[in-house]
């Protein structure tokens, strides 16, 4: 992947630091992932699928979990 660089893993946790600006819709494209099972951080804040991604920000993929009775 040309465009991300990965800094870490830490279990489920992925952190990749972003080499293009693009939009958070299109990165969860990029990397095949389904925007409803992912939570979204950019350099610590929560962000939605049309916000956009400045080169060389931080970007944290959280899997959502489900629970309940």
């Amino acid at each position: 992947m040309q465009s991300l660089q990965e800094i870490s893993t830490t279990g489920t946790l992925k952190t990749y630091r972003v080499n293009t600006t693009r939009n958070v819709a299109d990165l969860l494209k990029e990397l095949k992932l389904e925007s409803k099972f992912f939570a979204i951080l950019a350099d610590g804040k929560k962000v939605d699928l049309d916000d956009k991604i400045e080169e060389g920000s931080e970007i944290t993929i959280l899997p959502k979990i489900a629970g309940g009775y």
